[in-house]
C-alpha cells in the first residue's frame, strides 16, 4: 500500500484481485447455471444447492441459511478467523503486501513483522520435529504411539514429531538464519547459564495450530516413565496465549468442509483429541489442561451452539468441568456434561469401548443445570436431615441462576428427588424472602389427535383418579412429559403443586372444557375394575409417549446422512428401549 492510498482503498483493491468464484471454488464444487454459480452451502447441511456466487457483484448468498457477503466475509466464515486474519490470507493469495496499519501508533509494523517471522520459525520447527519422528532416531516416539494405539494416519494428520535432544533444534534453526533471541521469544528454547537448549528435549511433539492455520506452539509428552512433568506446553508468547486457543481447531475446520458441525466436544488434552479423531469422532477440541476461559468459549461459539464438555473422570477433571460450565453458559452455549464411568479419560474410554461406546455416553450427557444439581448433591449425606436441608438451600441458589421461572419450575422435582424432601418444601425455599414468584405453567402444545383417542381416555381417567375418583390413587412418576392438552396440564400442575382437587372441583371448573369430560370418563369405570384400569392407563400413557419419541428419532435417523450423528440417534433409541 502506497502512502497516498487509504486502508479502505487497499481493501477495495484486495477484493478486486480475488475473484469470488475462484475463492469459493477452492472450498466447494461450483456449477454454473445462467449468470451465477451454484453449490451446496458450506455453512449448513443441505442436499439441494441453494448457495449462489455472483461474479458481477463479487459476492455470495445462501437462500437456505441467508448468509452472504464478499470475499473477506467468506474467508472469515469458512476459516473462523477475524477480519484482519482474513485480509492477510487473501493478501497472500493475491500476492499483495499487507499495509502497515499500526505505524501511526508506533511500533505496530515492527510487531507485525516480528510475529510473521516467528510464525515462519515455528513452521520450520514443526518440520524439523517431524523429520526426527520419521528418522531412525524417532523409533521411541513411534513405538510409544503404537503402544497407545495411534496409527500412522493420525500421526501425519496432526503433524506429530519428536525432539531428539537438547541442541538439535537450536542448530537446525540457526542454519536457517534464525537467531537465539527469536527462539527465546517464541518459547522454543529454555536458557541455563547463558546457554539455550530445546525446551521440549526428548519429548513426543504435538504442534498447536491456531484458527489461521499457523503453528503457534507445541505440546510435549515425555517418553521416559516417571519423568515429570508428563505433559508440557510452550509458555505464553506474543503469538501464543493458551487461554485464548483450543487444540484441534484445524481438524474441525477440515470437518466443516465435509459436513455441518452442529456440536463440539471439549476435552482436556491433545491425546484425547487425537484418539477420538482416529476413532471417527472428529469434532473434538482440547483446552490443553486449563480451566475454560471466556476467550476459548468465544472460539467455540463461532463454530456451533452446542458443546459437550468431557474432561477426565478423576476428581481433578471433575473440578475443571465445574469451573468451565458457567463460562460456556455465559456465551449463550447449550452445555451438556459427559461423565465417563470407571474414572477413565476420553482417550482411555474410546480405546476400550470404541467410537460407538463413546458416542453412547454423549447420548447420556446431562444438561448444565442438571449436572450442577447432581454434582452438588455428592457433597451431602441425604440420610441426615440437616444435610438434606443444607442441600436444598444450596440447590435453590443454583436454580436462581436460571432467572427463567419456567426453567426453575422444571428442576424442582429433581431437587426434591435428590434431597428426599417434598416439592412443596423446595418451592417454599424458593419463595422465601420474596425472591421467587410462581408463574402459570407453560402452555403445552395441543396435539392434533381426536378428542376420543387413547391418549384422552387414559389421561382423563388418571386425572379423575388423582382428584379423588379412586381411593388411594397416587403415583410418584412425573406425568408432565405425557400431557398433550393444555387444560390437562392446568389440572395436573395444580395437583403437583399441592392443591387437593376433588371431583366437585372439576365439575365447578367452567373455564376448563376438559374438566367435565374427565369426570364423565371416570364414571364409566366400575369400582371393581378401577385400580387395574388406573394402572393400565398409566402404562398406556408411557407407551404413547415413548412411541411418539421413538417415531421422531426414527424419522431423524432416516433423514440423517452423517454416520456419527446416526450412531448418536441409535444410542438414544437403545437408551429409550431400556427405560
Amino acid at each position: 500500500m502506497n502512502r497516498d492510498q487509504s486502508f479502505s482503498e487497499w481493501i477495495e483493491t484486495l477484493k478486486s484481485r480475488v475473484p469470488i468464484a475462484e475463492l469459493v471454488g477452492s472450498y466447494v464444487p461450483l456449477e454454473r447455471k445462467g449468470s451465477r454459480y451454484w453449490a451446496c452451502c458450506p455453512f449448513h447441511h443441505e442436499k439441494t444447492p441453494s448457495f449462489t456466487v455472483d461474479e458481477s457483484r463479487n459476492s455470495y448468498y445462501c437462500f437456505g441459511c441467508h448468509v452472504g457477503g464478499d470475499v473477506i466475509k467468506f474467508v472469515m466464515e469458512i476459516e473462523n478467523v477475524d477480519f484482519m486474519d482474513a485480509c492477510r490470507m487473501l493478501a497472500k493469495r493475491a500476492g499483495m503486501e499487507m499495509p502497515e496499519f499500526s505505524s501511526r501508533r508506533g511500533g505496530g509494523s515492527d510487531v507485525r513483522k516480528k510475529k510473521e517471522r516467528l510464525y515462519a520459525m515455528m513452521k520450520d520447527a514443526a518440520r524439523y520435529y517431524r523429520s526426527n519422528y520419521d528418522s531412525d532416531a524417532g523409533e521411541p516416539a513411534r513405538r510409544y504411539l503404537q503402544d497407545r494405539g495411534i496409527d500412522e494416519n493420525a500421526s501425519r494428520a496432526f503433524g506429530i514429531g519428536y525432539s531428539t535432544g537438547y541442541k538439535g533444534l537450536v542448530s537446525k534453526l540457526k542454519s536457517l538464519g534464525y537467531l537465539e533471541i527469536e527462539m527465546v521469544e517464541a518459547g522454543l528454547v529454555d536458557q541455563r547459564d547463558g546457554d539455550v537448549y530445546d525446551a521440549m528435549a526428548g519429548r513426543l511433539i504435538v504442534p498447536i495450530i491456531d484458527g489461521a492455520k499457523r503453528v503457534i506452539a507445541f505440546g510435549g509428552r515425555v517418553l521416559v516413565k516417571d519423568k515429570l512433568p508428563k505433559y508440557k506446553n510452550t509458555r505464553d508468547t506474543i503469538i501464543f496465549d493458551k487461554s485464548n486457543e483450543l487444540f484441534g481447531q484445524d481438524t474441525v475446520k477440515k470437518l466443516r468442509l465435509t459436513r455441518p458441525v452442529t456440536d463440539l466436544i471439549v476435552v482436556e488434552g491433545y491425546m484425547d483429541v487425537i484418539s477420538l479423531w482416529q476413532a471417527g469422532v472428529k469434532n473434538a477440541v482440547a483446552s490443553m489442561g486449563t480451566a475454560l476461559t471466556t476467550g476459548q468459549a468465544s472460539i467455540l461459539k463461532r463454530y456451533c451452539d452446542k458443546v459437550y464438555i468431557c474432561y477426565d473422570g478423576d476428581a481433578a477433571g471433575q473440578k475443571a468441568t465445574v469451573r468451565g460450565l458457567d463460562i460456556l453458559h455465559s456465551q449463550g452455549l447449550d452445555v451438556r456434561v459427559v461423565s465417563l464411568p470407571e474414572g477413565l479419560d476420553p482417550d482411555e474410554y474410546v480405546r476400550k469401548y470404541g467410537a460407538q461406546g463413546y458416542i453412547s455416553q454423549l447420548a447420556k450427557a446431562k444438561p448444565l443445570y442438571e449436572f450442577k444439581l447432581f454434582n452438588l448433591a455428592q457433597g451431602y449425606d441425604m440420610s441426615v436431615a440437616d444435610e438434606q436441608g443444607k442441600y436444598v438451600v444450596e440447590a435453590v441458589r443454583v436454580l436462581r441462576e436460571l432467572k427463567n421461572p419456567a426453567q426453575i419450575d422444571a428442576y424442582i422435582p429433581l431437587v426434591a428427588k435428590l434431597s428426599g424432601m417434598t416439592e412443596q418444601t423446595v418451592r417454599r425455599q424458593l419463595m422465601q424472602n420474596g425472591n421467587f414468584e410462581e408463574t402459570a405453567p407453560a402452555v403445552v402444545p395441543i396435539r392434533a389427535d381426536r378428542k376420543d383417542s387413547a391418549y384422552y381416555k387414559a389421561m382423563r381417567y388418571v386425572l379423575y383418579a388423582l382428584c379423588g375418583g379412586l381411593n388411594g390413587a397416587q403415583t410418584q412418576e412425573d406425568l408432565s412429559p405425557y400431557i398433550d392438552d393444555p387444560e390437562h396440564a392446568r389440572i395436573y400442575d395444580e395437583l403437583r403443586n399441592g392443591a387437593e382437587l376433588t371431583i366437585a372441583d372439576l365439575n365447578a371448573m367452567e373455564d376448563n372444557s376438559e374438566a367435565q369430560k374427565i369426570v364423565a370418563e371416570g364414571r364409566k369405570v366400575s369400582d371393581k375394575a378401577a385400580k387395574a384400569y388406573f394402572d393400565g392407563c398409566l402404562q398406556k400413557l408411557r407407551e404413547l409417549y415413548f412411541a411418539k419419541e421413538r417415531k421422531a428419532l426414527l424419522e431423524s435417523y432416516k433423514k440423517e446422512t452423517d454416520e456419527i450423528e446416526k450412531t448418536k440417534i441409535l444410542a438414544r433409541l437403545q437408551l429409550m428401549k431400556k427405560q
